[in-house]
């Protein structure tokens, strides 16, 4: 037999031809392998980081259900996953509702009664009687229920405020109504707002808010993040009509439409920033939002922690009245898979929390994901600051992917995370939510076959296995306690530090409610008990500062004031956004910011706090970074001594 036969390669051509291959496999091998033999704390380390802390775990009562009884009913197409759609909706916050100057008041709304509840801090005295807020005839209770409860002096009066948003319908606003002097709360000092004038008739799924200056006019804007595509009749039990669930488990862009609303000082007290979200951003599966001026213009970039799908780091832009947002994305090398990509992940983002850790002078964020391990091949984020902020105005993120390294990866289904430097000794810790919901079923491998299967079903609830009450994924972990170990690697010590304690968390509330310096943490849990745990380390020394912007009725000639101690009634509005840095003799520079709500649906209080360690300097230099009422850049440089102190933000003038 003859023929004609093509010449094969030559000798080694085809080693050489795939030899970039070759290189880019040994080297992700290399890699991994390393990764894989990254140490571990011993038992021993893992003691001795613990017994820096003690917490009293306290369990609080259950959230009563409002008159009438609950249901918590579904559409007709989604019966047989009804207990899915009442996953979210536990939220919890610190703040200084009465007025009394500490923020050791507690609202948090809860699912297994569909209410929302104010109340005080347990250990902080009677001062008034805890209530459930009646929305009455706004509110259809059947088919709606409060998702988001946050704090914030919407009207700049002196008085907090709080936002309500639900599953079902769009925000409230309660506004704390003027009075001479503190008062016992009562509903009755409220008074109702509708955020958009059609509210009730509107059918929103909010998972998360915050309040930031977005547009840099000086005053403080909302940031809305929905859930479920809006006009979804979810909880509808009268309705057949079929609804989406995300298009897919990696991309999906069906999801609620978010909102940015502006701050104005008409009668509507906000309005709508209009289509702002850059590419197909807005129709995202939103569950946390987080806030933070990145570059050091003034003005806070928002991070958008994302479920099924990329995350978003949007620069901002704006100019007063006009929002502007720029996508950022991160540097992709060979070694670096497309997941550890800021702004290329397809993983379920959950949290969004910012702090310096690495001590660059630039925030870190913290971002959950479902981090089980074996589940879907998840791992939580710890995005680390790695380049100059100018490269963010060629459209790069400056970050590192760097939870591996720093052993805080993998825990189970996350929720909201929360730096924070429990025993004040100058580093941050970090304590994460996790915990989707305990009960008898494992429902891991039904809920695994659904991500892995075809996505042209994914969005339809018939594609969906049965999830009801009794249900149980990732339901008995502990919720994280990471300390900062040997090597810069965080160890997790919540066995030592919470013994036994393993609820199913979705918000976490952190502040110093009675103003030892000792920073308190609330958990709000799904369909069991929330705690509410009292920090009692032996703590070092703290420099705390409440930082406050003239309220609306102050004399506009007002200048700086500075006094030892926590605020006087209606001394001020919390200066939501501002940035300070410490630099205490012979040890790091820190940095920390007013937080207007970042993470998922827990909230910080108002108060920003710095750990001087045992040997605690007599005085401490402070730079203070923040806008003014009329949106001007302002700078002020103080020297504290250790303890509390109260800033009203003017220009340069009394001390006292």
């Amino acid at each position: 037999m003859s023929g004609t036969h093509a010449p094969g390669p030559p000798p080694g051509s085809y080693r050489r031809h795939n030899l970039p291959v070759i290189l880019v496999v040994a080297l992700v091998t290399g890699t991994l392998g390393a990764m894989a033999a990254l140490p571990t704390a011993t038992p021993e380390e893992t003691r001795m980081l613990a017994s820096r802390f003690r917490m009293d775990v306290q369990t609080l009562p259950d959230v009563p259900v409002p008159a009438g009884g609950v249901e918590h009913p579904v559409n007709q197409t989604a019966r047989h996953m009804q207990f899915y759609f009442y996953q979210v909706g536990e939220s919890v916050a610190f703040g200084d509702l009465d007025g009394d100057g500490l923020p050791n008041d507690l609202c948090r709304t809860n699912v297994k009664s569909k209410a929302l509840e104010i109340r005080p801090v347990p250990g902080t005295g009677d001062r008034y009687a805890p209530f459930v807020v009646d929305f009455g005839p706004r509110v259809d209770r059947r088919t709606v229920h409060p998702s988001v409860c946050r704090l914030a002096d919407i009207n700049e009066d002196g008085l907090t405020d709080v936002l309500v948003a639900f599953y079902g319908r769009a925000p409230l606003l309660l506004l704390r109504q003027p009075a001479d002097g503190p008062a016992p709360l009562t509903q009755g000092l409220y008074a109702t707002e509708e955020l958009i004038p059609s509210g009730q008739a509107e059918r929103w799924w909010t998972a998360t808010a915050a309040f930031s200056d977005v547009d840099g006019d000086g005053h403080q804007d909302l940031i809305v993040g929905n859930y479920y595509p809006d006009g979804a009749e979810i909880t509808n039990p009268d309705s057949a009509v079929p609804f989406e669930m995300n298009a897919d488990f990696s991309r999906a862009r069906n999801g609620g439409l978010n909102r940015i609303f502006l701050h104005t000082s008409g009668p509507q007290r906000y309005t709508d920033a209009g289509n702002v979200f850059p590419g197909d951003g807005a129709r995202a599966w939103t569950l946390a939002i987080g806030a933070a001026d990145l570059n050091r213009d003034g003005l806070s970039e928002l991070y958008i922690a994302n479920d099924f799908g990329p995350d978003q780091l949007l620069l901002n832009e704006s100019t007063p009245g006009s929002v502007k947002l720029r996508e950022l994305t991160g540097r992709q090398s060979a070694a670096t898979p497309e997941s550890a990509v800021l702004g290329l992940d397809s993983f379920k983002g959950m949290s969004a929390d910012f702090g310096d850790i690495n001590g660059d002078g630039a925030f870190d964020i913290s971002v959950s994901n479902i981090g089980s391990p074996f589940a879907l091949g998840e791992s939580h984020f710890l995005w680390e600051s790695a380049g100059q902020a100018a490269e963010m105005r060629e459209g790069r993120a400056p970050y590192i992917e760097r939870g591996l390294e720093r052993g805080v990866a993998h825990s189970a289904w996350g929720w909201d995370t929360r730096f924070e430097d429990f025993d004040n000794d100058g580093t941050l810790e970090l304590v994460q939510a996790t915990g989707l919901v305990k009960g008898r079923d494992n429902k891991w491998p039904d809920l695994a076959q659904v991500g892995a299967s075809n996505d042209t079903f994914v969005r339809y609830q018939s594609s969906w296995p049965k999830f009801l009450e009794g249900a149980e994924v990732d339901g008995s972990f502990p919720n994280p306690f990471w300390v900062r170990g040997a090597g810069d690697r965080y160890v997790d010590v919540s066995t030592e530090v919470f013994p036994g304690l393993t609820p199913a968390t979705r918000g976490i509330a952190v502040g110093d409610v009675d103003g030892d310096g000792r920073v308190d943490m609330a958990f709000a849990n799904f369909w069991e008990s929330s705690q509410f745990i009292r920090n009692a380390s032996e703590p070092g020394a703290f420099l705390g500062l409440h930082l406050l912007l003239p309220a609306a009725d102050a004399p506009s000639e007002a200048g700086l004031i500075v006094h030892d101690g926590h605020p006087r009634w209606r001394e001020g509005v919390p200066a939501v956004g501002a940035m300070v840095e410490i630099t205490p003799a012979g040890a790091p520079a820190q940095m920390r910011q007013v937080d207007g709500g970042n993470g998922h649906s827990g909230q910080r209080s108002a108060e920003v706090r710095f750990g001087l360690g045992r040997s605690a300097p007599g005085a401490v230099p402070v730079r203070i970074t923040w806008r003014d009422w009329n949106g001007k850049m302002r700078h002020q440089t103080l020297t504290l001594t250790p303890g509390y102190h109260t800033v009203v933000l003017g220009e340069p003038g009394e001390t006292r």
